[in-house]
């Protein structure tokens, strides 16, 4: 087994060791190890990865500046403390109340424009004037005396590192399962004793280094565990050509064949292998083409033609245009449909035919193959399902001559279309591809004259839709206008007539659609809703994709339709080399089919669950049923694998551990056991295993092996440690608590009180563990600045679109849904907090300002990031230089470039974002201001005018109109519920000052 040839020098180094080097060091450890093979404690820094150190950050900042030139955008939102400037929330002359600092994080908008996003604090009190308030001396001192030969933890690096990880924890500790749980709601999870749990984001395909790469089998190989299937890694024991050690279940293997100190699996932490076809012949030694056709995935175009005639051209002139971005041995295939669905046969050039379906019932799948004609003598492939190359000319022709519906629809009702229908005809085509290949193969397996290579399942459905379904099966509303489609309040209700039938029969697609590793994406352009609700199912289980704007000649589906296929690219592209041809381009791609992952863990470490796109590989299940995972489940949980149809490679999943694996406690306890053997001397053993196939048919496997160390929780885990090993990541944190409750919405859609009454349960106690205060005294609470920012960010998701139940359609809330939990974490922080930045004439450059009404002021320019929304609002002196042209006058030429930086800022941002979004510009008093004043906290309200007179009696732009509660009385709220005294079991007082955990943690 080898790496890459190109760069052999990176296979014998990492992390500036050499071979040699790293040979020495294995063998001083290998000294160390215990006889029960417990993985050492004296591992360097080098196995936890390269951290992003906050401390380097400073000189950056100073460079802040606008680009206008139009590049990339970064996604980098890096927690860095760089500024914490008290500010004052009330102006008037009254004494203080409450101050809140404000800490911004690093966002790179561009390499010539880097920019800090607001991240809105909630330090509570100032940090600089509480300096010693977390302090504990003598928890310090009892810590130190905790060593056990470990290592300190590594603070929380707060951004993902090369092997595509993010933890919440740096370090955790492993604690009792208490018999005393919580009292749990269909609204609720229950809470950990560190109260957020240990969960990580990991993205499988983020790119790698060459190095990383190998070629072969590992399991045909010895690097599988015979035990677990667990591979081996370099945190593994191993003695050299004896044996190795799997830190799943201690099993002893045996070293691999051909074992070599070099072997990428023994520097990096994360390696991914490709898997060599076997070339099939002929019995003369000819090598077979054939099945070389079916390697490809394969593309079905389902058209609504409903829609106006010129969202239909543009529609049909933007699909033409994709062609180019396939692989020419791709099969596709065309259906449109309307009152009717028509399915088009591509494989006859000599005469267009078409078999056209009412659509008015539900269709069984052997109904659907006798319409279709479809047999052993006539397949599927070749007639509806054809190669590019072969069928371009005629597909180009059909969609050219597509025509909008001839049904006469009246004004007054909507027009007939049978969208379930025509999803169901495209997985029947699927479907009967892929049993006709096998059984064909299979009979020609007997001749000896056939194509050992398997089919490759893999294909995408593509829906174009401008409207919701009201006809056959998936309807979701009637034609008849009058009467309103599904709101919130209808299905908290339960007054939804069609919702069940359309959600169940989707449901039902999306199992066959995994059967035969095929996604449904979604292209849903309408003011009203299309009905995606019923669809989320179908298309998130799948890896499928919504894309959702207003009309198909929109700006918004023509970006995003074109950077959907940069993104999910099946071509093959590989790194260039100076002669200009591609070199090793199998090895780099974009996307994968039929994807398969699971996870492998130490004893002390069970698995609660996934949030992400994926279902439970039950195939896996029956075939490894002894893998433990954790009583409590979160997402899908009660499995440790996996699986979906589709993957890119920016698709994030939350994976979330349960480290309550310690039995009983004892009476007597072992405080400060310092023996190596203890549970405080390990360290936490994960590993990601993921398979799937590529565009062009190959397949791979990537793991990911890493080690975390164990926190001491002997005899009781004090929070203080977290806090002053900085261990906490509050940005993954906030994603992952975000992730739970969309997962419990999905689940529970009515119970929106009690998910938000949950996440305050969830906060006060985080607070009240890991803050330090005087019972009663709600001023004396304070934060540390590694916690500051999480409850502000809880904050912002309680006023967030994934809590709204009023003023939003259920189709909108899907949407944004569905993206985040997909997304990285940078990317949903920014669905839960916008990143807010000024530009005025003292400072023409991105300045990051609070998230909040006191920064809106006349003479500046304000910049909103809100992921699905891009803003620019002009305050209202600024707006009226515009309308008086200033901007024209030679004069004035440092307005028109402080306008043009604005411009250029915005535009980076809206050159690589996806899906593309929405756009505006708009005065403090137009129109469009609602949506940035919507998402800042209210300090300046109608209730109580402008702050401090700071603004004229005639200038309102500042003043926001909502009841609803301003940060300031959410902290207020928060600081009682957090000092009020709480009594344990024992009637005994108890708070975070005298670590007391027996109420900490409940």
């Amino acid at each position: 087994m080898q790496g890459y040839p190109e760069l052999p020098q990176q296979q014998q180094s990492y992390g500036g060791y050499d071979a040699a080097t790293l040979q020495k060091q294995q063998q001083e450890q290998q000294q160390q190890q215990q006889q029960q093979y417990a993985y050492s404690t004296n591992v360097g820094n080098r196995d936890y990865g390269s951290y992003y150190n906050p401390a380097n950050i400073d000189a950056s900042q100073g460079g802040m500046a606008s680009s206008v030139m139009n590049s990339g955008y970064g996604n980098q939102y890096m927690q860095q403390y760089q500024q914490q400037q008290p500010y004052d929330g009330y102006r008037g002359g009254g004494p203080e109340q409450w101050q809140q600092s404000y800490s911004y994080a690093q966002q790179q908008y561009a390499p010539t424009m880097n920019k800090t996003a607001d991240a809105h604090s909630a330090s509570l009190n100032p940090y600089a004037a509480s300096t010693t308030a977390y302090t504990n001396t003598a928890a310090e001192a009892a810590d130190s005396s905790l060593n056990l030969g470990s290592e300190q933890p590594c603070a929380a690096p707060n951004a993902t590192d090369d092997n595509g990880l993010r933890w919440t924890w740096s370090t955790y500790p492993n604690t009792y399962r208490d018999s005393k749980q919580d009292s749990i709601s269909m609204g609720s999870i229950t809470l950990p004793e560190m109260i957020i749990p240990l969960a990580c984001m990991y993205t499988p395909l983020k790119p790698l280094e060459t190095s990383h790469f190998i070629i072969g089998d590992p399991a045909a190989r010895g690097q599988q565990c015979s035990n677990c299937g667990a591979f081996w890694n370099k945190h593994c024991y191993r003695e050299e050509g004896k044996f190795w050690v799997c830190l799943a279940c201690l099993r002893r293997n045996p070293t691999p064949p051909n074992y070599s100190i070099e072997h990428p699996a023994l520097h990096y932490e994360t390696v991914e292998y490709i898997i060599p076809t076997q070339a099939s012949t002929t019995a003369g030694g000819e090598a077979l083409t054939p099945a070389k056709k079916h390697t490809y995935p394969t593309f079905i175009f389902i058209i609504d033609v409903c829609i106006p005639v010129e969202e239909l051209e543009t529609l049909k002139q933007n699909i033409l245009r994709c062609f180019n971005w396939l692989p020419p041995q791709s099969l596709v295939g065309l259906i449109s449909f309307g009152a009717r669905v028509t399915v088009w046969e591509l494989g006859n050039t000599a005469v267009t035919r078409c078999y056209s379906f009412r659509g008015d019932k539900e269709y069984d799948p052997a109904e659907l193959s006798a319409m279709l004609q479809v047999t052993d003598a006539m397949p599927a492939k070749g007639r509806f399902l054809s190669p590019l190359e072969d069928c371009e000319f005629l597909l180009t022709n059909l969609i050219g001559e597509l025509q909008c519906d001839d049904t006469v629809t009246p004004g007054n009702k909507r027009p007939l279309r049978t969208t379930g229908t025509a999803v169901s005809v495209a997985v029947r085509l699927l479907e009967t591809l892929y049993e006709k290949l096998s059984v064909k193969e299979s009979r020609a397996a007997g001749a000896a004259a056939t194509v050992s290579t398997p089919v490759l399942k893999a294909g995408r459905v593509l829906l174009f839709t401008g409207g919701p379904c009201t006809r056959g099966p998936g309807t979701v509303v009637c034609t008849e206008k009058e009467k309103m489609m599904r709101f919130h309040r209808d299905i908290i209700d339960g007054e939804t007539p069609y919702y069940v039938d359309a959600y169940n029969m989707y449901n039902g697609l999306q199992q066959r659609l995994s059967d035969v590793h095929a996604s449904l994406d979604v292209f849903a352009e309408s003011f009203d809703q299309t009905g995606i609700l019923e669809m989320r199912e179908a298309v998130n289980q799948t890896g499928g994709t919504f894309i959702c704007g207003d009309t198909f000649n929109h700006e918004m589906f023509l970006k995003s339709f074109q950077r959907y296929f940069d993104r999910y690219d099946p071509r093959i592209r590989g790194p260039e080399t100076p002669g200009g041809e591609s070199q090793c381009a199998a090895f780099s791609v974009r996307s994968a089919f039929g994807v398969k992952f699971g996870v492998h863990t130490s004893v002390d470490t069970l698995v609660c669950g996934v949030l992400g796109p994926c279902l439970v590989d039950e195939k896996a299940n029956k075939m490894n049923p002894n893998r433990v995972s954790s009583p409590i489940q979160i997402g899908v949980g009660g499995t440790t694998n996996w699986c979906v149809s589709t993957m890119d490679q920016a698709v994030t999943y939350t994976f979330i551990f349960d480290t309550a694996t310690l039995g009983k406690k004892s009476s007597g306890g072992t405080t400060g056991s310092k023996d190596p053997h203890s549970n405080e001397a390990k360290r936490r053993f994960i590993q990601f295993v993921v398979r799937f196939n590529t565009p062009h048919g190959e397949s791979r496997v990537r793991v990911t092996s890493v080690v975390l160390p164990i926190a001491p929780s002997s005899p009781v885990v004090d929070p203080q440690y977290f806090v002053r090993h900085q261990a906490f990541d509050q940005t993954c944190a906030a994603t992952l608590l975000a992730r739970m409750v969309v997962g419990i919405l999905e689940k529970h859609p009515s119970k929106w009180d009690d998910t938000k009454r949950w996440i305050d349960t969830v906060l006060v106690r985080f607070v009240r563990r890991y803050g330090t205060f005087t019972p009663g005294v709600p001023e004396s609470l304070r934060l540390h600045a590694c916690l500051s920012l999480f409850p502000s960010f809880l904050f912002n998701l309680r006023r967030s679109e994934y809590f709204m139940v009023l003023n939003i359609s259920p189709d909108e809330t899907t949407f944004k849904r569905h993206w985040l939990m997909r997304e990285t974490v940078d990317n949903c922080v920014l669905m839960i907090q916008p990143a807010l930045y000024s530009y005025d004439i003292e400072t023409p450059i991105a300045t990051p300002v609070p998230l909040d009404s006191c920064s809106l002021r006349p003479d500046n320019i304000l910049l909103m990031d809100a992921y699905f929304n891009i803003h620019i609002m002009w305050g209202t002196t600024i707006f009226a230089w515009i309308q008086a042209k200033y901007q024209d006058e030679p004069e004035y030429a440092y307005f028109a470039q402080l306008l043009e930086s604005v411009e250029n800022d915005a535009l980076g941002v809206l050159s690589t974002r996806y899906p593309y979004p929405r756009f505006s510009r708009t005065d403090a008093n137009g129109s469009e201001a609602r949506h940035i004043k919507t998402r800042m906290n209210p300090t300046t309200t109608h209730h109580n005018g402008a702050a401090g007179g700071a603004v004229a009696a005639s200038d309102r732009s500042d003043v926001i109109y909502t009841d609803e509660a301003s940060i300031m009385k959410f902290v207020e709220s928060l600081k009682q519920a957090v000092v009020s005294i709480v009594k344990d079991g024992n009637g005994v007082n108890s708070n975070n000052n005298n670590t007391n955990n027996n109420n900490g943690g409940r």
